[in-house]
């Protein structure tokens, strides 16, 4: 049990879809958890979409009815909301990372930490953010950015020290297997598309998951964090699940070798990463032939693990993201409470 920090902490979300609306009623659900085994109250003090505006009441509002100062800019909502904490899930740009890492060097800059389930931002602003999270005493963290709030980038962090991580692979993104049990059932890839559409597990744009550009991103997520590179999507071997025909789907399932589509990075003796993403046949009792419907995984080589460490998001939801991000305001504030102490 921890004594309560001096002041609620401020929070203001920016996106308010499935992730934060989840988070929202997260954190309303462990409020009398987070002040007896934290010591961390709070108050919502900002929301931000394109429905709704910059909204921003420094003395609390609802985000789902928010009633409050209506702001022109980024800058002026971050101002009238005296956000500590911004939990930023808005939709990706794989190409760019915007407009999600422009407003995470804005709220930084203006001296709140900054929570993303983001992957954009840490593939082409890691270290810039980071950086810029450092000078400003703040935190940038991502936790939900890969896996949907499964431990990623903590484990390695705070749990992996000197284990030797050589390589990872892992099944990523689960509108790609649903597809493929679709075809393995004798539908085709069509509808197999429609199922992970109706399932509310494809993005907007389903060739992004299908075609490998999800995978492709997470790698380069990993790879900038957990081997210090600075892996661009272009850099990763892709091919997606469309290079096969359904024939060879049917034909692996029934030798119990299912594909699917495996993302891997791996780092060299001489410390060069090699990243790509294909369709890859897995035996049913190994590390990714488990995966089934919207299952992930994520399998780390390291010397110190012969068989290598696994880790399985089964049939995560937008409350497993939300948890991740959870996580990662409980990891800031306990360490500020820390440092206060």
């Amino acid at each position: 049990m921890t004594d309560a920090l001096s002041h609620p902490v401020r929070i203001a979300f920016l996106g308010f879809g499935n992730v934060n609306r989840a988070l929202h009623a997260l954190l309303a659900r462990e409020q009398v958890a987070l002040a007896r085994e934290y010591g961390i109250t709070y108050c919502i003090t900002g929301v931000a979409s394109r429905g709704i505006g910059w909204i921003a009441a420094a003395v609390g509002l609802d985000p789902a009815r928010p009633v409050g100062r209506d702001c022109r800019t980024v800058n002026e909502w971050l101002v009238e909301s005296r956000a500590d904490v911004v939990f930023e899930a808005i939709a990706l740009d794989p190409h760019t990372g915007q407009p999600a890492l422009d407003y995470l060097r804005t709220i930084l800059t203006n001296g709140a930490h900054a929570i993303s389930a983001n992957k954009g931002p840490v593939v082409f602003g890691y270290r810039e953010l980071t950086n810029l999270a450092a000078d400003r005493g703040v935190c940038y963290r991502f936790e939900s950015a890969v896996m949907d709030g499964a431990p990623v980038f903590s484990l390695a962090r705070e749990c992996l020290p000197l284990a030797g991580l050589r390589a990872i692979r892992g099944v990523f993104t689960s509108t790609a297997t649903v597809v493929l049990e679709a075809v393995e059932r004798g539908l085709t890839f069509d509808v197999g598309i429609v199922e992970a559409q109706q399932l509310g597990i494809a993005e907007a744009d389903p060739t992004y998951d299908v075609d490998g550009w999800d995978t492709a991103v997470k790698l380069c997520a990993i790879a900038n964090v957990l081997f210090g590179s600075a892996l661009h999507p272009s850099h990763v071997a892709r091919e997606g699940i469309r290079a096969l025909t359904e024939h060879q789907v049917r034909q692996a399932h029934a030798e119990r070798r299912p594909y699917r589509l495996v993302g891997h990075i791996a780092r060299d003796a001489n410390g060069a990463i090699t990243a790509s993403v294909a369709p890859i046949q897995c035996a049913t009792d190994g590390p990714l032939g488990i995966v089934h419907g919207s299952t992930l995984v994520m399998h780390y080589e390291a010397d110190i693990f012969p068989g290598g460490l696994t880790v399985i998001s089964r049939d995560p939801n937008p409350t497993t993201t939300a948890y991740g991000m959870l996580a990662d305001l409980i990891s800031i504030q306990t360490r500020y409470l820390a440092h206060a102490l």
